[in-house]
């Protein structure tokens, strides 16, 4: 059995205005997995990935971390945030230095790590994420998907064991989309966690371990990307749609066309090679 890294049990969390957020969650996050969490806009995804950071604290429930309970005391905080790095939808909620580099510098300077190592891990993650030509640039002129790739440079330079990313793609082009995602690939090896939220149906379905469908604060549905998304009456719920390789893949098992033995495909060259 996986070793869980993150868990709920239980959780309620309101808002000030009244807002019902998370109702009486309880989710296992296995470490080492790549997670997405989907859901219409108001399900409670952002909310949810704040409390595993300790951002909010639920107003029932616990919130655990590799098994120990989070008590939300000043030095747990700082190393729970240490280890688990978010990137917010909008990035500019997160850039504060004047330069690229002082942004994507600003977590690995408060490590204690040696001069050496931060120069080399700055270089690495802003050349894997695009953003290494843009290091002199003051963050307010760049672009809202250049904030992004800084924004996701800026996490991954501490080298966090899990990692969330609400809508790691929104906003950016088809190249540096793939680029991410692909990114997000790397630094999930070595059993690193990965949980990202997001829109793009077909995108997540070719890169998800394990799938997660939210709605009004509470976890609907939960398993494997190809079993998910074969539930119509919890996609409807959440207004969702199944994944068009999925969908052609079922169509052509109804018409008896796709063989036996064909294993499910999730990317666009596991269906060119079944058609």
């Amino acid at each position: 059995m996986s070793e869980i890294i993150l868990e709920a049990r239980n959780i309620d969390f309101s808002y000030m205005d009244g807002t019902k957020a998370i109702n009486n969650l309880s989710i296992r996050i296995p470490k080492g997995k790549k997670v997405a969490v989907l859901g219409n806009n108001g399900a409670g995804k952002t909310t949810l990935f704040l409390h595993f950071n300790g951002v909010h604290r639920p107003q029932k429930g616990e919130i655990l971390y590799k098994g120990e309970l989070v008590n939300y005391k000043k030095n747990q905080l700082r190393e729970l945030r240490k280890n688990i790095g978010i990137v917010f939808q909008d990035p500019d909620n997160q850039l504060f230095s004047a330069s690229v580099y002082q942004d994507v510098s600003f977590g690995p300077n408060n490590l204690g790590w040696g001069e050496e190592k931060i120069r080399n891990k700055i270089e690495e993650v802003m050349k894997q994420t695009g953003t290494w030509e843009l290091r002199d640039k003051p963050t307010h002129a760049l672009s809202h998907g250049q904030k992004k790739r800084v924004a996701i440079a800026g996490v991954l330079a501490m080298e966090p064991e899990v990692i969330f990313l609400d809508e790691p793609t929104a906003g950016l082009d088809p190249m540096y989309s793939n680029n991410i995602m692909q990114l997000l690939d790397e630094f999930n090896q070595g059993e690193r966690t990965v949980i990202v939220s997001s829109h793009n149906i077909d995108e997540v379905y070719a890169w998800a371990d394990y799938v997660l469908i939210m709605h009004s604060g509470q976890i609907i549905s939960e398993g494997v990307p190809e079993d998910v998304f074969r539930n119509q009456e919890t996609i409807q719920k959440a207004n969702l749609i199944k994944p068009w390789v999925l969908e052609i893949y079922d169509y052509l098992v109804e018409k008896n066309r796709s063989g036996p033995g064909i294993v499910i495909p999730k990317t666009r060259e596991d269906i060119m090679k079944i058609l």
